[in-house]
C-alpha cells in the first residue's frame, strides 16, 4: 500500500461486525457457511469435522459441492494476493471423503409438533424450506411434477457436472429427518391448490422457474429451435435428443454452458455461444468457461441476434449483428448497443436459446388473488408471505433464476418466517455470543503464503466423450475432484481471517519496528490528524491536534496473517487476537457460527479432544 501525502484513513470501531465481515467468504455465503473453518480443519486432517461444518448450514452441501456458483470464492481475500482458494472443491473433497468413509450423518434431536407445512417444489428453495422446518418439529410434506427430487438440479444441469448420486445424497438426509416427498404430482391438477390451503397450516411455494422466454426475433418458430431449459431437461431425463452439426446457444450464462456442452456430447461438430456482452461480464466461474473452452466450443461477445434464417421450414442460420458498450443498465452493466452495418450469418440447423427462465403460475387459483408482478409472485422481502394467509414463497419463482445457494439462502430465510408464523412470533431477536483470544504466538502452516492454487483435476478431453452413445458422454465425468494431499495443500493457502493484528496503544512507542519487518508493506506509521471517523470514537476525537501525535494504520485486506509483527515487536504491543462468533437467536436458532475449535475441544475425537 502506497501511502500518498494528504491521503486520509478512515477508521471504525473493532466491534463483533466489523470482525465478522472481515471473514469475507462466510459473509459472501447465502447461507453463511463457515468456509474458511471447514478449510482449516481440512488443512490438519481433521475431515470429518471439516464435513460437518460445512454440511450443518446447507441442507443442499453435496449439490453444492459440485456446482455452486461459489460467491466465496470471489470474496476470497486470498485472491487479492494470487488467487483465490478452491472453495467449493474442497467441499466437494470433504463431501466425497465422508461418503466413502461410511462415518453416519448425526442427525439432531426433533420434538415432533403438530402443524404441517405443505412445499411445491422440491428444488433447492424447496429443499432448505423442508430441511430448516423439519429440524424444528413440523409436519413437512413436499410436493413436485417431477418423478424425481432437485428441480433445476436434476433437470437443467447436466449430469457430467453433477452426478445424481449427490442430489440423492442431500435428499436422502432430508428424508431421514421426517420430511415426505410425494414425486409425479402437480399441483392444480392431480391435487387441487384448495387442498393444501384445507389441509395444511402453512404453504410455501417453491416451484423455480423452469419455462422458457421465447425469442422475439424473425424466424423462432423454425424448426431446429430448442430452447435451453427444454434441452436440458430431455437431456437429463433420457428423452430423445437431436442436434445439427452446427449448434448456435444464445446467452452467456450456466444453462448456455451446459446446452453447448451438451450439444457435443449429442454429436454437433461446431457449437457457437452467442453473448450480448463482453467476457468479463459472464457471470460464470472461470473453471466453468475454461473448460467449455477447451471442449471446442467458440465464443461470439458483443453480438446479438436479429433473425432466424431457413428454408422450407428448417433453420439454417442465425443473422447477428456486433454491439459496442453503451451506458450502464439497471444492473450497473454497461448496455449493449448495435453498430449499425455490422450484420453476419452463422451457419446453424440448431439454436438453443438460453437467455433467461419465467416461473410457472398456472397453478395458482385465479380466487386467491395473489399479486403477482412481471410474471413473478409477489412477497413481503421481510417474511416472504404472499397476500394470501398462511402462503409464503421463494427461491426462483420470486426472484426469477439465480444461482443453486442463492436458492438455498432464500429457501432458509422462507423456513424461519414459517417458523415464526406458525409460532405466533413476530419479530426475533440476534445475540451475538462474541469470544475473542489474545496470542503473542501464533505461526501460520509453513509454506502456507507460497503454495499456488491447486488445479482441480479433470478428466482429459479424449477421454470425456469415449462412446457414440450420447447418454454415455452425457453422464460422463468431467471433473475429478482433489485427492487428501491435493485438498490439504489447497487448504493450507487459508489466510485466516479470523485472525486479526491488535496494537497496544498503552504499550506501543511507536518505534516503527513491525512497519519494516511486514513483508506486505502493510503497516504504516501516519499523523493522528489523518484519521476519520464515521461516529464518535473518543480515542481518536481526544487526540487530533496532539503534537508529534501518530497512529499505526494496518491495511487488513493485504494482511497475511505471518505474524512476523507480532514476534518483532520489542514490547509485546502486538496481539493476534482469534475471534469467533456465534448469533444465537431467541427461536433457538444459530444463524452464523465461526470455528468451533473451542466449542468441540471437550468432544471425544473432535477438535483435539482426546480420541
Amino acid at each position: 500500500m502506497t501511502i500518498e501525502r494528504d491521503q486520509e484513513f478512515l477508521v471504525q470501531p473493532v466491534d463483533a461486525s466489523w470482525l465478522q465481515c472481515n471473514i469475507e467468504c462466510q459473509e459472501a455465503c447465502p447461507v453463511g457457511t463457515n468456509c474458511r473453518g471447514y478449510l482449516n480443519l481440512a488443512a490438519e486432517g481433521r475431515f470429518e469435522e471439516g464435513y460437518i461444518l460445512s454440511r450443518d448450514p446447507n441442507p443442499v452441501a453435496a449439490m453444492c459441492a459440485y456446482v455452486c456458483s461459489a460467491p466465496c470464492e470471489r470474496a476470497c481475500r486470498r485472491g487479492d494476493i494470487d488467487r483465490p482458494l478452491a472453495i467449493r472443491a474442497m467441499k466437494r473433497f470433504l463431501v466425497e471423503w465422508h461418503e466413502m468413509s461410511g462415518i453416519p450423518d448425526v442427525l439432531p434431536v426433533i420434538e415432533p409438533r403438530a402443524e404441517k407445512v405443505a412445499i411445491v417444489g422440491a428444488g433447492p428453495a424447496g429443499l432448505a424450506v423442508a430441511r430448516e422446518l423439519a429440524v424444528k418439529g413440523y409436519q413437512v410434506t413436499v410436493f413436485d411434477a417431477l418423478p424425481f427430487a432437485g428441480g433445476t438440479m436434476l433437470i437443467g444441469v447436466p449430469a457430467f457436472r453433477l452426478p445424481r448420486e449427490a442430489i440423492e445424497m442431500d435428499v436422502r438426509l432430508i428424508e431421514r429427518l421426517g420430511v415426505t416427498f410425494v414425486y409425479d404430482t402437480r399441483i392444480g391438477v392431480d391435487v387441487p391448490f384448495e387442498d393444501l390451503l384445507r389441509d395444511f397450516d402453512a404453504i410455501a411455494i417453491t416451484a423455480g422457474a423452469m419455462d422458457a422466454v421465447a425469442l422475439d426475433i424473425p424466424g423462432a418458430d423454425l424448426e431446429g429451435v430448442q430452447y435451453g431449459v427444454d434441452f436440458m431437461r430431455k437431456a437429463n431425463l433420457g428423452e430423445p435428443l437431436e442436434v445439427g452439426d452446427d449448434v448456435v446457444v444464445i446467452g452467456g450464462g450456466y444453462t448456455a454452458m451446459d446446452c453447448s456442452r451438451t450439444s457435443l456430447r449429442y454429436g454437433a461438430e461446431n457449437v457457437t455461444i452467442a453473448y450480448r456482452r463482453t467476457r468479463s461480464e459472464l457471470v460464470v466461474d472461470e473453471e466453468e468457461l475454461g473448460e467449455t473452452e477447451r471442449e471446442g466450443v467458440r465464443m461470439e461477445f458483443l453480438v446479438s441476434p436479429i433473425e432466424l434464417i431457413g428454408e422450407d421450414g428448417k433453420l439454417t442460420g442465425v443473422r447477428f449483428i456486433r454491439n459496442k458498450l453503451g451506458e450502464p443498465d439497471m444492473s450497473g452493466r454497461r448496455s449493449p448497443v448495435p453498430i449499425e452495418g455490422s450484420e453476419f450469418v452463422v451457419p446453424a440447423q440448431t439454436v438453443i436459446p438460453a437467455v433467461s427462465q419465467a416461473a410457472d403460475l398456472s397453478f395458482l387459483p385465479v380466487e386467491s388473488s395473489f399479486e403477482v408482478a412481471r410474471g413473478r409472485l409477489k412477497v413481503d422481502p421481510a417474511t416472504y408471505a404472499t397476500n394470501a394467509k398462511g402462503v409464503f414463497a421463494c427461491g426462483d419463482f420470486v426472484t426469477g433464476p439465480a444461482t443453486l445457494i442463492e436458492a438455498a439462502g432464500h429457501g432458509k430465510k422462507c423456513a424461519y418466517a414459517i417458523d415464526r408464523y406458525l409460532a405466533g412470533r413476530s419479530e426475533v431477536r440476534i445475540d451475538a455470543n462474541v469470544r475473542i483470544v489474545s496470542s503473542w504466538r501464533h505461526d501460520m502452516p509453513e509454506m502456507y503464503d507460497v503454495i499456488p492454487r491447486q488445479h482441480i483435476p479433470v478428466l482429459p478431453l479424449g477421454d470425456r466423450m469415449p462412446s457414440g452413445d450420447p447418454v454415455v458422454n452425457f453422464t460422463t465425468p468431467v471433473e475429478l475432484g482433489y485427492v487428501a494431499q491435493q485438498a490439504v495443500a489447497e487448504s493450507t493457502r487459508c489466510l485466516m481471517c479470523n485472525f486479526n493484528i491488535w496494537f497496544d496503544p498503552f504499550r506501543c512507542t511507536l518505534c516503527g519496528a513491525c512497519a519494516d519487518v511486514c513483508p506486505e508493506g502493510v503497516i504504516h506509521m501516519v499523523d493522528i490528524d489523518r484519521l476519520r471517523t464515521e461516529g464518535t470514537l473518543p480515542e481518536i476525537e481526544d487526540a487530533y491536534g496532539w503534537e508529534r501525535g501518530a497512529a499505526m494504520v494496518l491495511d487488513e485486506e493485504r494482511c497475511i496473517r505471518c505474524a512476523l509483527c507480532v514476534k518483532r515487536c520489542p514490547f509485546d504491543a502486538i496481539t493476534m487476537e482469534r475471534f469467533e462468533l456465534q448469533e444465537i437467536s431467541s427461536d433457538g436458532r444459530l444463524y452464523k457460527e465461526s470455528y468451533r475449535d473451542a466449542r468441540l475441544a471437550g468432544v471425544p475425537g473432535a477438535a483435539g479432544g482426546a480420541r
